[in-house]
C-alpha cells in the first residue's frame, strides 16, 4: 500500500466531515484506501492532467501520484471544488507543479 499526504484543506474538510456528515467522511476514507491499494482510478481533470478526480457523493475528490506518494489535493463540494482547486494551485507550495 502507498503512502499518502493531504493538503491542509483535504484535512480540514475530512475532519469537518467527520462530525457532520459521518456517512460521506466513510466514503471518501475507503477511497482513499482503495487509491493507495490502487485499485481505482480517476477520471483525469481536464487541464490538469496530472491530477485525476473521483466523485463521492456531493463531493469531488482531486489526487495526484508525487514520486509514488499519492497527494490528496483537495476535497471540496462539486460546485466550489475547481474555483477552490485553482486558488489552492496558484497559492501553496504544497503541490509543486
Amino acid at each position: 500500500m502507498r503512502d499518502y499526504k493531504l493538503t491542509r484543506q483535504a484535512l480540514k474538510q475530512l475532519k469537518l466531515l467527520a462530525k457532520n456528515e459521518i456517512k460521506t467522511a466513510k466514503k471518501l476514507k475507503d477511497v482513499i484506501i482503495q487509491l493507495r491499494k490502487d485499485l481505482i482510478s480517476g477520471e483525469s481533470l481536464q487541464g490538469y492532467s496530472k491530477f485525476k478526480k473521483i466523485r463521492v457523493g456531493k463531493f469531488r475528490l482531486i489526487y495526484t501520484l508525487q514520486e509514488e506518494i499519492l497527494l490528496i489535493a483537495i476535497i471540496e463540494k462539486r460546485e466550489t471544488v475547481y474555483k477552490t482547486f485553482e486558488h489552492l494551485l496558484k497559492n501553496s507550495s504544497f503541490l509543486d507543479i
